[in-house]
């Protein structure tokens, strides 16, 4: 699932959202809108926050699996 998707099914704009991650720990409109455009990768603590609040599996965010093709 993309985030994007996630968010909206969540019934948050990115702004609200931010907004709601922001009483747990600090983070800016333009960072979480680099996640979510998959430029940026969160830290563990606020990739689980975001998921926790669209109520969504970390492993199914589809910018933050690991592609097939990538060497280790």
């Amino acid at each position: 699932m993309k985030l994007k998707e996630a968010r909206e099914a969540a019934g948050y704009t990115q702004e609200s959202l931010v907004l709601k991650v922001n009483g747990y720990m600090k983070c800016t409109l333009r960072h979480y809108q680099n996640v979510e455009y998959g430029l940026k990768t969160p830290n563990i603590i606020l990739g689980l926050l975001i998921c926790k609040l669209c109520s969504v599996d970390p492993r199914e965010v589809e910018e933050w699996k690991v592609k097939a093709d990538q060497d280790w």
